[in-house]
């Protein structure tokens, strides 16, 4: 069972060095960059911490805003959009703790990532999160939430608000 979970901006506080995913690269960012990263204005971190004294790090996302060409959008994203350029946020990374894979995590750290940039996007403008997947097996993941590679780069993909939207408020959460 996947503990109580809550999530919180990246701070100095937050015990990054026990955090394993299993990704050297992904680690390596949440150790060494992440935080200065969010201070300085750059991606944004945010953290999926356990409800108890230990407060682990179970999770991290980062989000930062973006722009996708307009032709290299499917039109299921594009559709009633002018032909500009599509406004959209930038999920950059996304890391689940090996204790805490295949448990639903990272689909939960998805559905909060896209809560808070839906919400932004309400004032600000903005149809989507890109993502980047690492590969195919990652894509099809991300696909299974309803994202869509873009045109001329399969492993790049837009998760629609639109999606996120309906999600959200059927689990109550928004």
């Amino acid at each position: 069972m996947l503990p109580i979970w809550y999530e919180e901006p990246i701070s100095k506080h937050h015990d990054r060095a026990s955090f394993d995913c299993g990704d050297y690269t992904l680690n390596q960012f949440l150790h060494r960059h992440a935080r200065q990263n969010h201070e300085k204005g750059g991606a944004k971190t945010y953290l999926a911490i356990t409800d108890d004294i230990n407060k682990k790090i179970l999770g991290y996302y980062t989000l930062s805003p973006a722009s996708v060409t307009y032709e290299r959008v499917s039109e299921v994203v594009k559709r009633g959009l002018a032909r500009h350029e599509v406004l959209v946020f930038r999920l950059g990374r996304l890391a689940v703790d090996v204790s805490a894979q295949n448990r639903g995590l990272g689909g939960q750290l998805l559905l909060a990532a896209g809560r808070r940039c839906l919400l932004v996007a309400m004032q600000a403008g903005g149809v989507a999160l890109l993502i980047d997947a690492k590969n195919q097996q990652v894509a099809k993941w991300y696909e299974s939430f309803g994202a869509v590679p873009l045109l001329d780069a399969p492993l790049s993909l837009l998760l629609p608000f639109k999606t996120i939207y309906l999600a959200l408020t059927t689990a109550g959460k928004l």
